[in-house]
Parts: structure tokens; sequence; C-alpha cells
């Protein structure tokens, strides 16, 4: 949530908000020591100065010259800017009001030196406070920036393990001329297709990447004289329910790699996804041969590949297991709140 608030239009909400609560509370002050129309007319001025100089100093002063590591002119803009907003703030309110707050008719015209004095001081923390705040900006849309490289890096590392993968099995079936093999061929095209077009997105509704589960769970099985003994059961309703793409495949893609589906009798591979309203579960497990060391040392990196993607992407939202016992193998995901169409 506070990722929200911080970026895109969250941020400009949360500016939004912030600087009207500060309007209506400085009204709320002034109108209980000022006639309304004169505590409307101080409001403005005392919330456009502060605003001016904040977004002044946080955009252009410490964007363009604090962090080009222009240090000299911007020590000599932040300081005109400082004590030129300070001497325009008190010009100003001496000008329309004739004093400060708290000037009475007594003394209709405040001391302009001190209330230059107290309103520098003001602005000096203000300037603080506006600069260090969009250095904390910018180092964190610096950290975003790289987190969505990183992402889109391990995306791009899907794509090349899912060819692999899945041309060696075409290749297989081909050097036995397998009947299916065309088929096969027809089957990979709309897959890549998904991989090089769906991938990309940010979201896919989770229905679809079933679908592609169920493509190449049947390219798998194309291959085969007889039915696999492979299971894909679906729990709750997945219309509604958005998902990134690409991050269930690899589980499935991982399975039927690393199995024994084709050498063991005895072999499965068993999906199950629980979808609910705040979460959803995925569980795949798969039998496995324990002896075939040389097998298992040649995969891994899709599981790692997620592992990572959902550090990235999901962190604080998942939990994702991984684990052999004797023969079977298991590797779960869980995500809660997932998007929603």
């Amino acid at each position: 949530m506070l990722q929200k608030m911080l970026s895109g239009r969250g941020r400009l909400i949360t500016h939004f908000a912030g600087w009207a609560l500060v309007t209506l509370v400085t009204f709320y002050l002034l109108s209980g020591m000022r006639p309304p129309g004169e505590a409307l007319g101080r409001t403005v001025m005392f919330v456009i100065f502060p605003m001016v100089l904040f977004y002044t100093n946080a955009r252009v002063l410490t964007n363009r010259f604090f962090e080009a590591q222009k240090y000299g002119q911007w020590a000599i803009l932040a300081i005109v800017l400082w004590l030129g907003m300070a001497a325009l703030r008190v010009w100003t309110e001496l000008r329309i009001f004739g004093g400060n707050i708290l000037s009475s008719q007594d003394r209709p015209v405040g001391d302009g030196t001190k209330m230059f004095l107290v309103t520098a001081l003001i602005y000096f923390v203000l300037m603080i406070f506006s600069g260090l705040y969009q250095l904390l900006e910018n180092r964190r849309e610096l950290e975003e920036r790289h987190a969505e490289a990183q992402l889109n890096y391990l995306k791009a590392q899907i794509n090349p393990h899912f060819l692999f993968n899945t041309l060696n099995n075409i290749y297989a079936a081909a050097t036995l001329q397998h009947p299916n093999t065309a088929q096969m061929v027809l089957r990979l095209s709309d897959l890549l297709r998904y991989v090089t077009y769906d991938g990309q997105h940010d979201q896919v509704p989770l229905s679809k990447e079933i679908e592609q589960i169920r493509a190449y769970i049947e390219l798998f099985q194309l291959k085969a004289e007889s039915p696999l003994p492979i299971t894909l059961e679906i729990e709750g309703d997945t219309s509604n329910r958005q998902i990134e793409p690409l991050l269930l495949l690899p589980f499935v893609e991982n399975a039927l790699k690393h199995g024994d589906l084709e050498t063991n009798p005895n072999g499965f591979l068993r999906i199950l996804l629980r979808n609910e309203p705040k979460q959803f579960t995925f569980l795949v497990e798969n039998s496995f041969d324990p002896d075939n060391q040389q097998k298992d040392e040649q995969g891994g990196v899709g599981l790692e590949n997620i592992r990572q993607r959902l550090e990235l992407n999901h962190r604080g939202r998942h939990k994702f297991e991984a684990k052999a016992e004797s023969d079977t193998f298991s590797a779960k995901l869980i995500l809660s709140n997932v998007a929603m169409t």
C-alpha cells in the first residue's frame, strides 16, 4: 500500500491530500483569531509560499543541480531561494495585512526584521526537508528501475529455457518419426506466441496462464505412446484473477523435465490450483528418479528464476516451498493480495 502511495498517481494524490489538510487546519486556526476574509487571505499566503519553496527546491535545485553534482551553483541558488522567499513572504504580509497574525490594533505594523528571522528559520527547515525528500524519492525510483530491469532480465531468461526444453521434446519425437510431430510444432507455435507477446505484459488473466499449462501438457503427451498419468485440478473461479505471466508455467515445465513419467510405470504428475478470494495456491508434485543425479543437475533454472521473480515482485506477499522427499518432488506457491479484474 505504501508503495502505491509513493508512486505515480498515488504520489500526486498523497501530495494533494497533504497540502489540502494543511490548508484546512491553517484556516481553522486563523479563523478563530481573525475575520473570515482575512483568515482566508492569510491561509492562502501561508500555504502558497511553502509550496513554491518546497517544489522549487525539490524538483529544480535538488534534481538539476545537486544530483548533477553542481554543488557550487546549487548552494548559491538555494540561498537565494531560501532568503528571497522569506523576504518576499514578509513583505507580502506587511504590505497586505500590515503585520503578522499576532499584531494588535495598538501595533498595526509588526517588526519586519523579527518576522523575517522567524520566517527564514521555518523556511530553512522546509528547505532541508524538501531536499531530503527529493533525494530519497530519487533513490527509491532508481531501486524500482533496477528491480524492473532485473525482472525483465529474469523474464527473458525463461524464453530460451522454455524453448530449449520444448524443442528437445519435438526433436526426440522427430527422430522417431512420431506421427504427432507436426501437431507438436503447431502447439509449440501457440505457446511461443504466449511467451513472446503476453509474456511482456505486467499482468494476464489467470485463466490464460492455465490455458498455456494445458497446452504444454498436451504437447508433452503428444510424444507418448499412451496417455501419461498427469492430472490438473482447478478449484475456484479463475476468470476474475490476474497474475504475472509465465509465473506458473515453469513449475510444470520443471516437473516434466526432471520427472520420470516416461520411464517409471508408477510415475505421476499432479497439479493443483486452488483459487480463493484473498489468495491462491499452486501445487505441483511429481515423481523422479533419485539415482539420476545427472538429469537433476541439468535443471533448477526455472524454479530459481521463479524464486528471484517472487522476491522482486511479490515480496512479503508470497510463500514458496520446493522440496524432495524420497522419490517425490513438490513445489508449492501461495500468493496473497493477487490482482482481481
